[in-house]
């Protein structure tokens, strides 16, 4: 690592400390090491594929949140395994696998923490939110046309974010010059603050008024705000208004969310509410099945079967059983 990657690596770890547990950092941070800085780009090596895929699966909105602190704006980002960036001093990216028409880079290069994982296919359908997923679908399918705005909510660790994010990869493999926007209503928030303190809000409002298909995840945290809700309820206006795609997730209905303005919460209601609840012990187990394929891990029967029965109702915990 150079100098100025180090220095920018201390910069980014001080920003992400505070949005991760410190047990979090010390397991899939500590060992991360920034290889390249551009302009468009940061490029990370990480010990094995293993940490790559738990970042990018638990952890790449808090690392591009801490990038957008470290550097002013988000940056694509890219995963080489310690094996990868040997002995190649240009740190070129080898060849990433297809996925869905499109590569991975292509995918994340929307600079918006979109994983490249939380795709259609790699959801794991059961009773348990079979309803949310056709409904995700139908508007990747079809944005604008079927349900607008799309409100999914559920308990943590149920796949809304995959959902949401497998939306955005869909529509953008589908038509590349759509202007997919995903970020989370915190990030929206800071954003909001940041162009009233720098005199950039006609800035802001262009960035996300101008969107094709805008995914807002966790909207609660809007609650209490009142000048943001103000401007996501001009900014919600303008897109609605011109036919463009909302998709909004929280842990619960918009008419449970406290402070909330009326207004906001009778225009989440407009189109399509999707609940997701804990997973059946039947979905666990495909759920466990399918991941530790993807991670290469074989496991005997009963091993899959006492997992599933001892996590009953956060899907990322299960996940983080096979690590």
């Amino acid at each position: 690592m150079d100098e100025r990657c180090k220095a920018l690596w201390e910069k980014l770890s001080a920003a992400l400390k505070p949005q991760v547990s410190a047990d979090t950092f010390k397991r899939w941070f500590s060992a991360v090491e920034l290889a390249k800085a551009t302009e468009d780009e940061l490029t990370f090596v990480v010990p094995n594929n293993i940490y790559q895929f738990w970042i990018e699966s638990n952890h790449m909105a808090a690392l591009q949140s801490a990038i957008t602190n470290a550097v002013g704006a988000p940056r694509t980002v890219r995963f080489l395994t310690s094996d990868e960036s040997d002995g190649d001093n240009d740190f070129a990216v080898p060849e990433v696998r297809k996925t869905d028409g499109s590569s991975h880079s292509k995918t994340v290069g929307l600079g918006l923490s979109l994983n490249p994982r939380n795709t259609f296919e790699s959801f794991v359908v059961g009773p348990n939110n079979q309803i949310a997923h056709a409904a995700c679908l139908a508007v990747a399918q079809a944005p604008a046309r079927t349900y607008n705005p799309l409100f999914i909510y559920g308990g943590v660790g149920l796949g809304k974010t995959h959902l949401m994010q497998a939306i955005g990869q869909y529509l953008w493999a589908k038509k590349k010059t759509s202007k997919v926007m995903y970020l989370s209503s915190e990030l929206f928030i800071n954003e909001f603050i940041d162009a009233i303190q720098h005199n950039t809000l006609v800035k802001f409002r262009k960035r996300y008024r101008q969107a094709d298909l805008l995914l807002i995840d966790d909207i609660q945290f809007l609650a209490g705000k009142e000048r943001s809700q103000e401007e996501f309820f001009h900014t919600f206006n303008t897109l609605f208004d011109g036919h463009k795609q909302i998709v909004l997730s929280s842990d619960r209905p918009a008419s449970e969310i406290a402070n909330l303005e009326h207004r906001l919460v009778s225009r989440f209601e407009w189109g399509l509410t999707a609940e997701l609840q804990p997973p059946d012990i039947e979905t666990r187990l495909a759920i466990l099945r399918k991941k530790a394929r993807a991670l290469q891990i074989k496991l005997h029967d009963d091993v899959y079967q006492f997992l599933a029965t001892r996590i009953r109702s956060n899907v990322r915990r299960l996940e983080g059983a096979l690590m």
